[in-house]
């Protein structure tokens, strides 16, 4: 029996597929701020594309996913060369490669903070047990 086919969702195509756009927010008081909420998407892309495409069908199940990481209490305010190291080393552990011990320290943050909210993301159970593979190798 040959694999069934699995979600290839990108972060730009999942938010599409939610009716959302990447957050900008402005902060007029720290411009130089820029919102973690891309880099937490690519690890909801990657535990979602482990997943055969048809594990979710409710209506807006997407959008309830991607407003679920992007709610305010999940996101955090970076200066840019710092949002980009965690994107970094986020796309250093989706992709199975050893991470500095820096890179370590913002998985252990991300890791951290989806143990407080997990609970509070219902009715995805086979993304939960997928992230949790990706974060916890």
């Amino acid at each position: 029996m040959a694999d069934r086919p699995r979600y290839n969702f990108s972060v730009r195509s999942l938010l599409e597929a939610a009716g959302r756009r990447r957050r900008r927010i402005a902060r007029e008081s720290s411009p130089e701020q820029h919102t973690d909420h891309v880099v937490e998407l690519q690890l909801v892309v990657a535990a979602l594309n482990r997943l055969p495409e048809d594990t979710y069908w409710r209506e807006d199940w997407e959008r309830k996913l991607v407003d679920f990481f992007n709610e305010e209490r999940n996101l955090q305010q970076l200066e840019e060369h710092r949002n980009q190291e965690k994107g970094a080393a986020v796309r250093r552990l989706i992709a199975g490669w050893q991470l500095t011990g820096e890179e370590q320290e913002w998985i252990q943050g991300i890791q951290d903070r989806w143990d407080n909210i997990e609970g509070e993301l219902r009715g995805f159970n086979r993304f939960k047990v997928s992230l949790y593979e990706i974060l916890y190798p």
